[in-house]
């Protein structure tokens, strides 16, 4: 039988499972006795079956992550093999699939486990596949960023090392010597306002492409809103320094609707004659890049 990316076949070949046996061992995760050995199951077919189970094996990736925050370690460590399984065996075109699963694993609901577990297994992903991280880092870099100021030791830890290899897949050579206070701005609202000196100091020449404008976005976003005029005139600089070397209009508009009012309101808000000109300048800047 063929079977696309896509999961329009119902069976794997001859020696495979069919969906039916995966969806059943999807259903006892929840099973306190047959839990772990479902989840064992799955990481078995993806590491023996490979790329047939991938439709199968992608779809139920939330149900094996949400048990990354189970009670039991034996679980947890068996879901977390399990999702490891997975993406070894996942199509780098998979991460957009993958996408609400991580974005459940590292929201405010989940379990600290959960947490450290999908910020690990991102990390990963992002040394794996990139290219394919900074297709996502719109969505990703701002929920990996709240991460590395949580009160939890393990977490913050996890996030911070989870954000620094994401950042490192913005593929933008002049911003690489300037991700560690990209990082470090992330980590504590004492520290925004020396990394975004510091980030000012960023001269852009190559062609600035979305990964790179995502991965400034927790940085900015904080700056922007920061209650001193200066800090939010040193953003307006950066945003104004990145986009004028925006080449595409399209690597602009997903980042829009986050910081374009930011912007904005700094323009409204700000009384220094010559910070608001700076908010104006940026702004214009933005615009015109997302226009073309």
């Amino acid at each position: 039988v063929a079977c696309s990316w896509l999961g329009l076949s119902l069976v794997l070949p001859p020696t495979g499972m069919s969906k039916a046996d995966i969806d059943a061992l999807v259903a006892k995760i929840g099973d306190k006795k047959e839990g772990q050995a479902a989840l064992e199951g799955l990481g078995k077919t993806a590491a023996d079956k490979g790329t047939p189970a991938e439709p199968f094996l992608v779809a139920a990736f939330d149900k094996v992550l949400e048990a990354t925050g189970d009670k039991s370690k034996n679980v947890v460590e068996a879901a977390i093999a399990a999702a490891k399984a997975i993406l070894d065996m996942a199509s780098p075109f998979a991460v957009d699939s993958l996408m609400p699963a991580f974005l459940t694993g590292l929201g405010v609901k989940a379990k600290p486990t959960q947490k450290v577990a999908t910020l690990n297994i991102v990390a990963a992903l992002a040394e794996k596949h990139p290219k394919s991280i900074g297709y996502v880092l719109v969505t990703l870099a701002m929920p990996v960023a709240e991460l590395t100021c949580d009160i939890k030791k393990e977490v913050k830890e996890a996030a911070t090392t989870c954000m620094t290899a994401i950042c490192n897949c913005t593929g933008n050579k002049d911003l690489e010597p300037f991700l560690p206070f990209v990082v470090k701005a992330a980590q504590s609202i004492d520290s925004t306002h020396a990394c975004v000196e510091k980030l000012a100091g960023c001269i852009f020449v190559q062609n600035v492409e979305t990964p790179a404008l995502a991965a400034m976005l927790p940085v900015l976003s904080r700056g922007l809103n920061d209650k001193v005029e200066e800090v939010k005139r040193t953003c307006c600089l950066i945003v104004d320094n990145m986009c004028k070397v925006v080449e595409d209009p399209a690597a602009v508009v997903p980042i829009m609707p986050r910081l374009e009012p930011l912007v904005k309101a700094a323009c409204e808000k700000m009384a220094n004659p010559e910070a608001r000109n700076m908010a104006e300048r940026a702004l214009k800047t933005l615009q015109k890049a997302g226009e073309g």
